[in-house]
């Protein structure tokens, strides 16, 4: 990523000094390329932008303590680098821990034979499922239809795009939201 814009350097100096217009000038200089290169690591270009303003509040909260050896372009390139390969395995480990998890309910019977149930673990299995349909059904009315399509039904994100007329991207980010809200609905069961 070139800047287009050499002659404009930006003062570290000033940044950790606490100088807000300097900051702010950085922030208008790299933003939107920033947020560009993200979305190509991500495919998603609401993360991507989420994960450029993160980096720019680390970079703010942290400005004291920086220690940039290179030029100021290529520590924020490379942290939105990291952290966009961060948001990937994120987004894989969620995957997997759902996959299991829906496993585990639509295999309970075979998971966990009549013979060992308890009424305790009869009355935890219900909850569950209780919980987890009233979390569905929080989720907004788009969120919720993308979510059960590809969580409940096993659609591909590109069967669900195909399907509801949307762009993949745009079942990417419902299902990045769907998950978030499913965590913390279900927090106390996880």
């Amino acid at each position: 990523m070139q800047s287009n814009v050499s002659n404009q350097n930006i003062s570290i100096g000033k940044i950790k000094d606490g100088d807000a217009g300097e900051f702010e000038r950085m922030f208008h200089l790299y933003y939107k390329r920033l947020c560009i290169y993200a979305e190509t690591i991500t495919g998603n270009s609401l993360e991507a932008e989420e994960i450029v303003c993160n980096m720019f509040v680390r970079l703010w909260e942290k400005r004291a303590q920086l220690n940039i050896r290179t030029s100021v372009e290529s520590y924020i390139v490379s942290s939105v680098h990291h952290d966009s390969l961060n948001y990937l395995k994120h987004v894989k480990v969620e995957e997997k821990y759902w996959e299991a998890a829906q496993y585990q309910l639509q295999h309970a019977d075979l998971l966990s034979p009549e013979s060992y149930e308890t009424p305790l673990t009869a009355i935890l299995t219900k909850e569950l499922s209780d919980h987890i349909e009233k979390a569905i059904q929080t989720l907004p009315p788009q969120c919720r239809e993308i979510f059960i399509l590809h969580k409940m039904d096993g659609l591909s994100y590109e069967e669900v795009a195909r399907k509801l007329g949307v762009s993949i991207n745009t079942v990417r980010t419902q299902i990045t939201r769907a998950m978030k809200k499913m965590r913390a609905s279900l927090s106390r069961f996880l």
